[in-house]
């Protein structure tokens, strides 16, 4: 059995994704999965909470696409 996504709230650039795993499965497949389909959607990884009770966690990502050091500002 695979994670189930239980949430996900987006606010501009960052995303908020609740991820509640099967305790009968491998959990470290499940967290892999969710972090394999944030990757195959250019996310980057900023941040993740465990303050979930029941084995859940948030994973927290950037939407934006990487900008390698270049600024949009104009000089």
């Amino acid at each position: 059995m695979e994670g189930r996504l239980v949430t996900q709230q987006q606010h501009g650039r960052f995303f908020a994704q609740e991820l509640m795993l099967d305790q009968s499965g491998s959990i470290s497949e499940q967290i892999q999965d969710a972090l394999n389909a944030g990757e195959s959607q250019e996310w980057h990884l900023v941040g993740v909470s465990d303050v979930l009770p029941e084995r859940g966690m948030i994973l927290f990502w950037d939407t934006a696409r990487p900008s390698f050091g270049r600024s949009s500002r104009l000089r």
